[in-house]
């Protein structure tokens, strides 16, 4: 499978990022127009497993984790993300002790084989430096029959329609989010960076399909969201072979 992903623009998408910790939730209502928690819940609804420790890749500020805390009340979870700055901001929104909080990146887990029955990804799997590395490690920490939940931006194959997204994400969300954030709106610019460096739905759920067992997608708002539950195998002969090399 081709490596995708961010690649060299990570690093600028990290900084960018932290700047943007306390305003974060703000500015991620004003792009989806109050539609973000609402599409997550739903994903999380139809997809979280009954009972298991759940990983939360990407964090952020841990808005996702709350929701599959509400779906799923005694679910345990741990959130990780790159940024000791967005930790201490969830940490600080969800309680300390009601989530364990790790500093990590997608491509390199700190977790045993086998340790989660899921993993959620709430708009967030398209900041990785590499796609490919990321699913074959999310993979690695799930259990047999464990479930990869992920909600995100998305390229519609349509071309009409990825006019449309491509013009939403590269002149019409700039404008809502300088007329709500005032100059704190550019470092939300990198979204439509992050936009450029998807493929194609059809191509993004086949990369998911050369990793997980079976992958299920629907799609919102013209396309351009695409809510994800791709599940690992129920048993594998090896599935050390998951784990990319260092």
């Amino acid at each position: 499978m081709t490596d995708v992903g961010l690649g060299e623009d990570w690093e600028k998408l990290m900084q960018d990022l932290d700047e943007i910790v306390p305003y974060y939730e703000e500015g991620n209502s004003v792009m989806s127009f109050g539609t973000d928690v609402g599409l997550r819940r739903e994903l999380l609804q139809k997809g979280m497993p009954e009972a298991g420790v759940f990983l939360d890749v990407g964090s952020g500020p841990g808005n996702m984790s709350a929701i599959a805390r509400e779906v799923r009340p005694e679910a345990e979870g741990v959130l990780l993300d790159p940024l000791p700055r967005m930790l201490k901001r969830a940490a600080e929104e969800r309680g300390e002790t009601s989530f364990s909080f790790v500093c990590g990146v997608f491509e390199w887990l700190p977790f045993r084989e086998g340790g989660f029955a899921a993993c959620t990804a709430g708009f967030t799997i398209r900041d990785a430096r590499d796609r490919t590395k990321a699913y074959q490690d999310i993979a690695f920490a799930l259990k047999p029959g464990g479930v990869f939940l992920l909600i995100d931006l998305a390229k519609p194959d349509s071309r009409v329609k990825r006019a449309m997204v491509t013009t939403y994400w590269r002149a019409i969300a700039p404008v809502l989010l300088r007329m709500r954030l005032g100059s704190r709106w550019r470092y939300f610019a990198d979204i439509y960076l992050t936009y450029r460096h998807l493929p194609p739905n059809k191509v993004f759920l086949e990369q998911l399909g050369q990793v997980f067992a079976t992958v299920e997608g629907e799609k919102r708002m013209l396309d351009g969201v695409l809510m994800v539950k791709a599940a690992k195998a129920a048993a594998a002969p090896d599935e050390t072979a998951l784990r990319p090399s260092s």
